[in-house]
């Protein structure tokens, strides 16, 4: 991170990469719902015409895409806390954290993993095309 002459970090540059680290956050939650979806949207269509093997392997690629991405998010949380010690070490006033994001988003993101793994697995599971219903909707059940 630059230095002004001095030696001293200033306020912005601690707010710019602070800032450079939210877009990242921001980028891997895009890349982990993308490719989620993804793999929902798939398995919706795929249903139970693809075979079990098929299935597993799209399981294995979507666990590891989505460690991953977990990993990356995991790693931008740690650069969070090292630049707010480096605002401790410049006595510079931080800006407030919002860990209820950070545990909203890891919670939405562990269990839309289960719920995508499990639609893998078990396509079909609790939604049903309706044949009786003419409109062609979707019925859950």
């Amino acid at each position: 991170m630059p230095a002004t002459p001095g030696g001293e970090i200033i306020e912005v540059q601690l707010l710019q990469a602070l800032s450079d680290i939210f877009a990242q956050i921001d980028t891997q939650f895009q890349v982990w719902l993308t490719i989620t979806f993804a793999v929902l949207v798939a398995s919706f269509i795929a249903g139970h015409r693809l075979h079990l093997p098929g299935r597993l392997v799209i399981l294995l690629l979507y666990i590891v895409a989505g460690t991953i991405v977990l990993l990356r998010y995991a790693t931008a949380i740690e650069w969070v806390g090292y630049v707010g010690r480096l605002y401790e070490t410049y006595g510079v006033a931080q800006p407030p954290e919002s860990g209820t994001m950070v545990l909203l988003r890891l919670g939405l993101m562990v269990l839309g993993g289960i719920v995508t793994g499990l639609a893998v697995l078990f396509p079909g599971l609790g939604f049903h095309k309706s044949d009786s219903d003419d409109s062609g909707g979707l019925r859950i059940g």
